[in-house]
């Protein structure tokens, strides 16, 4: 893979994640931020000394394919904040699906369109329509994240099969890892509250289980999807690593590995509208030839020490709190 990525959601945790392995490779990528982190991977690891930088709200992706004029383009961005979704649908819709159509449109109209689009979507399109999803498992989502994604979604898919744009779509299980800023999600937020001595605040009562892929994993497999885009037989891939735990279970690993005592507060019921299981068949996937290769436990231990190294000097908002 050598040429130009452009890379939306660039200080994001799978944008940091991917970025990585492509100036590894070799990659010149342009990396669209819209809101500087300095804890972000990006920043942090001295990534963006290896990029083109791009401030940019996600509102004019016409100028900036016609700018850079990328080979392949990494749509990673994102509104991904539950409860800020739930607070401010109407934002959520205007980043999830507006950048999507603009994008998608930019790439389409360009005088040198990319040659490869990989559009990142989400196992939570899916809803309640039963585990193990296969990527035939008819989208059934309810809440406003998981509503924006699959409308991006099908936007993706209408722009492949329509307007036959090398598009491929992934549905990743839930992501975990060193690097991970978003505190409404289980495992940084757990890990944030450990490393500050705080009592561990949970939304629900811990029995929900759901699959877990390492970042790392996770890169691997976007970046091998996109190399191909266009050219396989399927335009939508599950990326799950096949091995699940509750909610529970996750905490009880991060409280063992990290040695701390704190108390784990639980609220008196489930938050409404959860759904009990949540898994992916990635068999699809897995034809391809690849395979997740962290196991949950070495996984969680990488990422504790990550945030033990971290001295996170202020807390979480009141609403932040771990799933």
């Amino acid at each position: 893979m050598k040429g130009t990525t452009l890379v939306t959601g660039a200080c994001g945790f799978l944008g940091g994640a991917c970025i990585r392995k492509l100036v590894d490779s070799g990659e010149q990528v342009v990396a669209v931020v819209r809101d500087r982190h300095p804890r972000a991977c990006l920043y942090a690891d001295n990534l963006i000394d290896h990029c083109v930088e791009v401030r940019s709200d996600l509102s004019s992706f016409d100028r900036l394919i016609s700018r850079y004029q990328p080979d392949r383009v990494l749509h990673l961005a994102a509104q991904s904040q539950v409860p800020e979704a739930n607070a401010n649908p109407l934002d959520t819709y205007e980043t999830n699906i507006g950048a999507t159509w603009r994008l998608l449109e930019a790439c389409r109209t360009a005088r040198r369109p990319p040659e490869r689009i990989l559009v990142a979507s989400t196992d939570k399109v899916y809803g309640s329509s039963g585990a193990p999803y296969t990527e035939d498992t008819p989208l059934d989502p309810i809440h406003p994240y998981d509503v924006s994604k699959a409308a991006a979604d099908l936007l993706a898919r209408s722009y492949a099969r329509h307007f036959e744009l090398p598009i491929v779509l992934t549905r990743c299980a839930n992501l975990y890892g060193p690097g991970d800023l978003n505190p409404d999600r289980l495992v940084p937020g757990v890990c944030m509250a450990l490393v500050r001595g705080e009592p561990v605040r949970l939304r629900s009562l811990g029995q929900m289980s759901r699959e877990w892929l390492h970042v790392d994993d996770a890169a691997d497999a976007t970046l091998m999807l996109l190399d191909s885009a266009g050219d396989q037989p399927d335009l939508v891939y599950n990326v799950g690593s096949g091995e699940c735990a509750t909610v529970r279970e996750v905490v009880d690993t991060l409280l063992r590995l990290s040695g701390c005592r704190s108390p784990v507060a639980l609220p008196e019921r489930d938050p409404p509208g959860e759904i009990m299981e949540q898994s992916l068949d990635s068999s699809r996937l897995r034809a391809l030839g690849w395979r997740s290769t962290r196991r949950l436990d070495g996984g969680l231990a990488d990422t504790w020490r990550w945030y033990a190294r971290w001295r996170w000097a202020s807390p979480p908002p009141p609403e932040a709190t771990a799933s």
